[in-house]
């Protein structure tokens, strides 16, 4: 079910987004020359006539802003009493305490119909995921896959991770099936096996992330994924997961059959194309991947497309994103310092969110990224929330928990029809954050019972 209308931008209060094109530079000063000045200037009885210079023709700038998302619609009517009424007693309501609050609703037709802290910037948790996906629909072909292969050169066998955060140990996405297929090509050995892991870079963590989060909350992270490098929590393991991976790679080898000789070895070689491929996995396309990914809030799926966009880098991803996006000309501040939102780096206000999901819903795969968030009552993180009337199967939107923050962001249908844009973004003492999921739940029932 779509609830895509033309959205566009959101204008909020009497805010003006600056075009990407306005200059910061002074006016041009007009010159003036003052009598004193005046009477020491030489003066002569010859006045030379003017010389006509033809003025080369100009070729005007190119617009930085073309191509951008379309202005925001004017607010047509007057919000009804009532709805302004419910959304400010549930932004303002006491049970949030002390807590940092950033909120924002918008319902077309009205506008905004309220905000609390609409700028302040803070941690998104999980609807860093939203900035993940929204970049990915921007730079990555929706069919486009990772792919696992193993390459014989000689009796050496190349494993070449490319990435891949779904590969398991057993199953028919797994170890378990590149070993069947390497020993139907190959027989019973023996072989010696390499591991060829640099397809991303070899740093396991991103900017912000606590030593605790690994691999309790995220695997490590390393271009061979299998079982979102999670299977061990050793210091060995956790610190070089591909290594870890081989070694069970091989150990599936054995197990089918095949006589591995010596030790695993491991290398980051950049090439790694020779020899003849004997087995190959490819993963579910970006876009179903991007479905997993937003539903069931997987941090592995999200670290690993962000260092797919930024090839191979997280830091690059996250810049090639912002490029992106600054062609949008939202005029966006937040920082972000990995795609999952368990960094510390993660900083967005509730106005940025409702502005990107607005530009979003402009876009050619807007009805696709609506389609991929969870479903208020029906599916992924919000499967048992927001059940009740008017609101089950009619929000789709982006939950977030990390230990000390709460968001949710996203899309809604008023009972009366009209599309509702929002975002409430929480961050405070862990136990207090703990329990105002019904307090985040309330902001979208006011919007969607008294719109």
């Amino acid at each position: 079910m779509s609830v895509k209308v033309a959205l566009g931008w959101v204008a909020v209060g009497s805010m003006v987004l600056v075009s990407c094109s306005d200059s910061d530079a002074p006016p041009l000063q007009a010159s003036v020359v003052t009598s004193e000045v005046a009477s020491k200037l030489p003066t002569s009885t010859t006045v030379a006539p003017p010389t006509s210079v033809a003025t080369p023709p100009t070729t005007p700038a190119p617009d930085p802003c073309r191509g951008a998302p379309p202005p925001p619609p004017v607010p047509t009517e007057t919000a009804p009493a009532a709805l302004v009424a419910a959304v400010g007693d549930a932004l303002f309501a006491p049970r949030w305490g002390a807590l940092d609050v950033s909120g924002l609703v918008w319902v077309e037709g009205y506008g905004v119909v309220g905000s609390r802290a609409p700028d302040a910037a803070l941690l998104p948790a999980s609807n860093q995921k939203l900035f993940t996906a929204i970049g990915a629909h921007l730079l990555l072909a929706g069919d486009r896959r990772f792919t696992t292969e193993v390459r014989r050169i000689g009796s050496t066998l190349v494993l070449r991770a490319g990435g891949d955060p779904t590969l398991t140990t057993a199953g028919p996405h797994s170890l378990d099936a590149l070993a069947d297929q390497v020993r139907g090509a190959v027989g019973r050995g023996p072989v010696r096996v390499v591991v060829d892991a640099g397809y991303f870079e070899a740093a396991t963590m991103a900017a912000g992330w606590q030593d605790w989060h690994v691999p309790t909350y995220v695997g490590p992270m390393s271009a061979l994924i299998v079982d979102d490098n999670r299977i061990r929590t050793d210091a060995d393991y956790v610190s070089d997961p591909a290594r870890g991976n081989g070694e069970r790679f091989a150990d599936r080898l054995r197990r089918v059959g095949v006589a591995v000789d010596g030790p695993v070895e491991w290398r980051r070689d950049a090439d790694g194309s020779g020899g003849t491929v004997v087995a190959r996995l490819d993963s579910a396309p970006v876009d179903e991947l991007l479905g997993d990914m937003l539903r069931r809030s997987d941090n592995e799926i999200a670290e690993s497309l962000l260092r797919e966009i930024g090839g191979g880098s997280t830091a690059d991803g996250v810049g090639r994103i912002d490029t992106a996006l600054g062609g949008w000309c939202l005029g966006l501040t937040g920082t972000s310092g990995d795609g999952s939102g368990l960094s510390r780096d993660d900083f967005r206000s509730a106005e940025e969110w409702v502005r990107l999901l607005q530009a979003a819903s402009t876009q050619p795969w807007g009805d696709d990224l609506l389609a991929a968030l969870p479903v208020a009552g029906r599916s992924g993180t919000l499967a048992g929330r927001l059940g009740g009337l008017g609101t089950a199967g009619n929000v789709w939107a982006k939950t977030g928990t990390i230990i000390g923050g709460q968001a949710l962001s996203g899309y809604a249908r008023t009972i009366s029809g009209r599309a509702v844009v929002f975002s409430v973004i929480v961050n405070g003492e862990p136990g207090a954050v703990d329990g105002v999921t019904s307090a985040l739940d309330g902001v979208v029932v006011a919007a969607v019972r008294n719109g």
